[in-house]
């Protein structure tokens, strides 16, 4: 029976270079083999390695090491991870995001999902007179202030891309408003995401459209050998960009992060890339249609 090392990232804290002398440091020989997880979102590509293990003790050795507030961070950085994923996977330079405040008094959370809700309709209707494309958006509500007391609330709106000067004005006056277009760079749109999602005093709510794509997620037991995490555990400078990019040519390679672990066997792997210019997607292939239809 084999046992995943997938939910127990936390437990690979340590970042320095293995040398080949020390590599029985990894335990490699409890490693059944190396799981690959890639999740394609725009231009972007993230792939995540972890070992599958072939003995129970490590899955034991991983579980006694597991505390609440480890796996709690391991949740807050996916969710993070799935946000940044869904910005990436369905906005581009083309459109863009507007930060918007108020003037007059502090709206309870009640009425800032009203105000937003009703933005976004005056959105709507404006694009829907023009022709135009479908709504796609994902807001954040912030809430700021000390000691818990909101003393300031904005909204942050990732939206299809349209006329700035129109994305201010269909705030009606409630306060300042600025469109900005988007700007991604090498690691796509994290930095916004990060940005908009940021901690602050008293919380954050945020919501999207519902017709947003979802990233692609596939895994594939075969894609990363042994022999190839062991290159890159003992070079991480050099092997990582040469192993992804030979296995990914459409992408240029961004960064990577190669991590063991004093307690469990293996090693985690978490790289970055991007999609070529010169490289178009790939367009999803059309089903068949029943030839009784």
């Amino acid at each position: 029976m084999l046992y995943s090392g997938e939910n127990y990232e936390y437990l690979f804290d340590v970042s320095e270079e293995i040398t080949k002398n020390a590599f029985a440091t990894l335990k490699h020989d409890n490693v059944a083999l190396y799981r690959t997880k890639t999740v394609k979102a725009g231009d972007m590509l993230e792939v995540e390695i972890y070992p599958i293990w072939s003995t129970r003790a490590e899955a034991v050795r991983a579980k006694k090491r597991t505390s609440r507030e480890a796996q709690k961070n391991l949740n807050d950085k996916n969710a993070k991870k799935k946000l940044i994923r869904k910005i990436n996977a369905n906005f581009t330079k083309a459109d863009i995001w507007v930060t918007l405040t108020y003037k007059n008094g502090v709206p309870d959370e009640e009425q800032a999902r009203k105000d937003i809700r009703n933005y976004l309709r005056r959105v709507r209707e404006w694009r829907r007179k023009r022709g135009m494309t479908e709504l796609k958006y994902v807001y954040v509500i912030e809430y700021g202030g000390k000691d818990g007391r909101r003393k300031r609330v904005h909204h942050h709106v990732v939206m299809s891309g349209m006329d700035r000067s129109a994305a201010e004005e269909l705030w009606n006056g409630k306060g300042w408003a600025n469109a900005r277009k988007l700007q991604p760079d090498e690691y796509g749109l994290e930095a916004l995401a990060r940005y908009v999602t940021k901690e602050a005093n008293g919380g954050k709510r945020w919501c999207a459209s519902r017709n947003l794509s979802e990233p692609k997620e596939t895994t594939a037991d075969t894609k990363i050998s042994k022999r190839r995490v062991e290159k890159m555990a003992t070079d991480f400078e050099g092997a990582p960009a040469l192993i992804f990019e030979k296995l990914f040519p459409a992408y240029d390679f961004t960064d990577c992060e190669v991590k063991r672990s004093n307690f469990v066997a293996g090693a985690y792997i978490y790289a970055r890339m991007r999609r070529r210019p010169d490289e178009k997607p790939k367009k999803k292939r059309r089903k068949a249609k029943n030839a009784e239809e």
